[in-house]
Formats: structure tokens, sequence, C-alpha cells
């Protein structure tokens, strides 16, 4: 972070902040996404209540009244006791619910005494909450060695700033001012429009997440405590999460571009360092309608209009990927089998451990659901994409996970109809697991009637990760036909799931049904920084494999397998 203060009145930088009412970019959007929004957003607006966007949130009645605060209920709810049932945020027990702070209460009366301004066209996110109370070791020094030290420290003095150490971070009185963060420049800075010449970190570097800057403006206002031996360091954001990188192992494997199976039949998978086998069946590329017709009264709003698209032969799983399989690689039994039986070591071994495996999880990622012969969940897309990767080197076979256009076509296995077996929802029971008949759980694979391709729960039981960043549906269909389609993600959320799950309704359940993640699946995640490896709150989702019939060629395998962006598309704190 290089501050340019040199070159300014420092007097003049500080009073052209010095707003006389809270801007809704800068201090009341960052408290609605990581306090409201999860609650209240077009998938759940409990209450009826929705905050998400400006016509939403000012569609009630008295949600805001500009101008007065005490009537509206997005202020007077967080006034209320504790053990008021209306109290927002809902608060249960201590150790884990908290209410807005004083500050924050503060910016929503002001805000809405002033007007209560919304840009138009600003859309929230839902974010997840910050801890209670903010820790400098944990959750702010990891920000600042991440985005700001590598430019302040001893080693390389950028504008005369060091925030290395206690000592140097608090040697000027505009930096860091403990309790104001609309007084310190360490937080300012970083709050300004994106092409200001005064934005921090400088051009060439990531912005800070609006976790990490609502983090800072927290520490601030809370005293912006600093021990004065704790040392800080530049540090890089971690690539090595990757292990094996991509284009190494393809060509390790001996994999050749444009190499086709000719043998187009289902096979039975072997994992030779277990007992595990898994069906995979073929699936005849060819044209079909993807999304569902402007004219059907049923169609979801995330749905795309129907248009053509044309996919090639691939196989897929005929199940979803269960525990006994991702557990193989997930906590490494591949190994443990190994060494129990005292396996000859041979180069597919070498192979597969090079590739990267999850933290131990910190609870039960089933969730008391079942193991054995149920589907694997609370992954990330990139856990489910290491799967794949791995399952490569250790059957010497290319997988990885489908194109949402992949999913759909096998999922719709040559139907127009609304699910793979009609229109009907009131079917629905005799091929899926839904809301009305899972007993509110996912259940073993395998156990509802298949679809036309022979492919099992591709409506209900658990949503499936595809490859695709989620992008909401355009206004018109596109024309011509779209060959391959496949929209590789920039952005850590939100990417795309299908096929809806047990806690769903027949919406949901739908051929064309898609839904994005979101940062709120590891709500609950306890880890500093958050894991890049589990969604906790996503107990609903799981995925299956493909295994294309003609080899990419080196250069396209990061579109299937992990790659660079999606690591630094996963935030470092």
């Amino acid at each position: 972070m290089n501050f340019y203060l040199s070159l300014i009145s420092i007097p003049v930088l500080i009073s052209s902040y010095a707003f006389s009412k809270p801007d809704f970019i800068r201090d009341v959007k960052p408290i609605l996404e990581h306090n409201c929004v999860s609650c209240h957003r077009e998938d759940n607006a409990k209450g009826k209540i929705r905050l998400d966007t400006k016509e939403a949130a000012f569609s009630g009645d008295d949600v805001i009244i500009p101008g007065n605060p005490e009537d509206s209920s997005l202020y007077w709810t967080t006034t209320l006791p504790l053990d008021d049932e209306l109290v927002m945020p809902p608060y249960e027990n201590e150790t884990r619910d908290y209410p807005l702070r004083e500050e924050e209460k503060k910016i929503l009366k002001d805000w809405i005494q002033s007007g209560a301004e919304w840009p138009d066209d600003e859309v929230l996110e839902t974010r997840k909450r910050l801890p209670k109370t903010v820790s400098f070791a944990e959750h702010v020094q990891p920000i600042l060695e991440l985005n700001c030290v590598s430019c302040h420290y001893e080693g390389n003095v950028k504008g005369d700033l060091r925030l290395d150490s206690f000592e140097h971070a608090f040697e000027s009185d505009y930096v860091i001012v403990p309790g104001e963060p609309l007084d310190s420049d360490l937080w300012v800075l970083c709050t300004l429009p994106m092409d200001d010449e005064m934005f921090m970190p400088p051009e060439g570097n990531d912005p800070l997440s609006p976790t990490d800057l609502f983090m800072l403006r927290r520490w601030i206002e809370e005293g912006a405590e600093w021990p004065e031996s704790a040392l800080l360091a530049p540090k890089k954001k971690n690539l090595t999460v990757l292990g094996s990188m991509p284009k190494d192992l393809y060509k390790e494997l001996g994999f050749k571009a444009g190499q086709v199976q000719d043998e187009f039949v289902d096979f039975r998978q072997e994992i030779k360092t277990s007992d595990l086998t898994f069906e995979m069946l073929p699936i005849k590329g060819g044209s079909f309608n993807m999304g569902s017709p402007k004219s059907d009264e049923k169609r979801g709003a995330n749905e795309l209009l129907s248009h053509k698209v044309k996919v090639s032969d691939f196989w897929m799983g005929k199940y979803e990927v269960t525990w006994d399989e991702y557990e193989l690689w997930m906590i490494n039994l591949d190994k443990d089998n190994r060494e129990y039986n005292k396996a000859t070591p041979t180069k597919a071994d070498s192979l597969a451990d090079a590739v990267t495996k999850p933290t131990a999880p910190y609870t039960d990622m089933t969730f008391g659901m079942g193991k054995s012969g149920h589907p694997a969940i609370c992954m990330t897309q990139l856990s489910a994409k290491m799967y794949c990767m791995w399952l490569s080197a250790r059957t010497g076979n290319f997988y990885r996970l489908p194109t949402e256009a992949e999913w759909e076509y096998a999922c719709k296995a040559g139907t127009d109809t609304a699910y793979s077996f009609g229109d009907d929802s009131g079917e629905l029971s005799n091929h899926s697991w839904h809301l009305g008949n899972s007993r509110f759980k996912y259940q073993k694979v395998g156990q509802k009637s298949p679809n036309p391709f022979g492919l099992y729960d591709m409506h209900g039981n658990v949503w499936e990760w595809v490859l695709d960043q989620f992008v909401p549906p355009a206004a018109q269909a596109p024309k011509g036909v779209r060959d391959n389609p496949l929209v590789s993600p920039n952005t850590l959320y939100p990417r795309i799931v299908k096929g809806g799950s047990w806690d769903d309704g027949a919406e949901s359940h739908r051929s064309a049904a898609r839904m994005g993640s979101e940062e709120a699946w590891k709500q609950q995640d306890p880890q500093i920084p958050k894991s890049v490896w589990y969604h906790t709150d996503a107990i609903f989702v799981g995925f299956r494999v493909v295994r294309p019939r003609t080899i990419p060629s080196v250069d396209e395998v990061e579109k299937f397998w992990p790659s660079e962006a999606d690591i630094l598309a996963i935030p470092s704190r």
C-alpha cells in the first residue's frame, strides 16, 4: 500500500472525507451485506423482506422510511433488547450471535435521517458476519501482510511510511486514528473509487475485499489494538494449494491432445488401491435446447432462455460421487491403504500424492446424515476440481467436472420437458429426493428411477457442481448454435450448481434449473482464513464426474482442472 501523503496537504485530505452524512457504498452497504442480506434476499426473503436491491428494500411500507429512522424497521429493530423476539440481527446465544455495534446503528440511523440515498443499480450480496471481536493477530495482521507491508517495511519504505511494527505504524497522526476510521488513511484510501490516483492498494494489485475493508473498519472503531511485540513481514498470496500443476500432471500422464477413445461404451472404473469402483455411462453428443422457453410459466428466474447448444461425446458418472470415493482423496485413505497393504510404490502413486489434499475437516461433514453410499457434500468447487485432478492421476484417465451444457444435456436425455420424465411435478417423488420426501436429509445414491440415459439422481438428492461461472440469464436467447459452451470462472462467487437437492421444492429440480454459489455457504467455517476446501453450510451440494471422449490440449487443461485463476479468486484472509 503506497500512501502519497508527501504530495498533498494532509488536512485537506482528511477534511475531504469528513462527510456530514453516511455514504451508501462506503458506510451502509457493508453493514447490510455482512449482517442482513443473508436472510433478506431474492431466494431467502424472511418476513417477506428483501434488502438486496433498492426496489425490493423500499417496496415495504415501513422497512426504510427516508427521513424517519424511528419508524423504519431496518433501524428500530436493531435497538430492541436482546431478549425481544423482533430484535435484529436475530439473537439466540452470545457465543454465536451479537447485535449491531453502536457505530453501525448510528450509521443506519443517520443514513435514513438524511434521506436513505441508494444508487439505483447497486445490488447487494450476502457476506459472512465478522467475528464478534476482531483480533489483530488472526484478522488484521494477515490483511496488512498480504496487501500493505510489501511497500511499507524496513526494506521498502514508500511514502515515508512503514506498517511492519506498532512503533512505525502509529508514527503519524493520520494513518491509523484509533476509534475513527473516517480519519484513518489506512482505511479511507482503500474505499476510494478505483480510478482515483490515491486509491490503495495501487494499480496492479488486487483491491481489498469487502470483508477485509469491513474488518479494518471494525478494528479501527474498536480502538486499533496492535500488540507492540507484533512484527509484520510482507507475504505473497499462496498459490501452493494446487500442489502438482495441471499442465505438469497432464504431461506426466501422457495425454495427447485430440486423442479419441474408439470404444464408446459403459465401463466400471477401478481404483486399484481400494476395493472401490464406480460406473461411467457413455453420453453420445448432439444438439439440444438448453434452458427453458419463455412460454413456460413455471420456469425459474435463473433459468436460461431456450436456445440451441451442441455438445461432444463424453462419459458421465452413473451416480453422484459418494463419500466412499471422495474420502480416498479427502482424508488420504488412498495412501493409508497402500501403506497398510505394503504395496510396491508406482508412478501413479507419486502423481496422485502430488495433488494437494484438503486440510483435516473441523466437523462431521456429513452432519449426521449418513456416509457409506451417500453423496459427498460440502466441498467447494475448487475441491471438486482437485478431486477430479487426483482421480485422473490415480486412474490414468482424464476426469473433470461437466460443463453446465453437458450436465443439462445429460439430465434432459433427449427430452424437451420440464423434467426428464415429463412436465408433471407430481411424478417427482418417483425420480428425486426432494423437500417433500427426503425426511430432511440426503439419501443413498441410486434409489430412485434413472433418467432415459440411465443416470440416477440428476433430479434432487444434492445439487451438483459444474465448471461454469454463474451469469444471470440474458433478456434475449443467444442466436445460432453454441458449440460446447463454457463460461470460465473469473471470480470466486457465484459459480453454478445444477439439479436441486433434498432440501428444495419442485422448481429447483427442473432440468434447466441453476443456482449460483455464495460466500454464506461457509458462514460457520471457523478457520482463519476461511477454508478453500469446505462449504460447511452447503450440506445440499455435491458433484459427479465426466470423462471427455476426446482429450483436450495441454493449453486447455486449466479450463477443466484448477488454475491460478481459481486460487487468485480465493480471499487470502
